[in-house]
């Protein structure tokens, strides 16, 4: 679960996970991405994104608990609810 008291998301992070969270809610059979498919969907926001970058944001997003991890899958924790 997202820790409350964390500060927002930096810009960019969040880019990055709001790319992972919409294609997994794009996809209706599919509820996981590998480290590999979350990177490539990150790399499709920013292609400048290095690979140092796109690790940064994955553990970031891990270590805040917007994302979690189950046998080298990557989840998101909890939709956002857009309206």
């Amino acid at each position: 679960m997202r820790k409350q008291d964390t500060p927002s998301l930096p810009g960019w992070i969040e880019d990055a996970y709001l790319s992972i969270e919409g294609y997994l809610q794009s996809q209706s059979n599919v509820e996981s991405v590998s480290r590999q498919q979350a990177a490539e969907l990150i790399s499709e926001v920013d292609p400048d994104f290095n690979s140092a970058d796109i690790d940064h944001a994955l553990n970031h997003l891990l270590n805040r608990g917007w994302l979690y991890e189950v046998n080298d899958r990557l989840f998101v924790t909890e939709f956002q609810e857009y309206g």
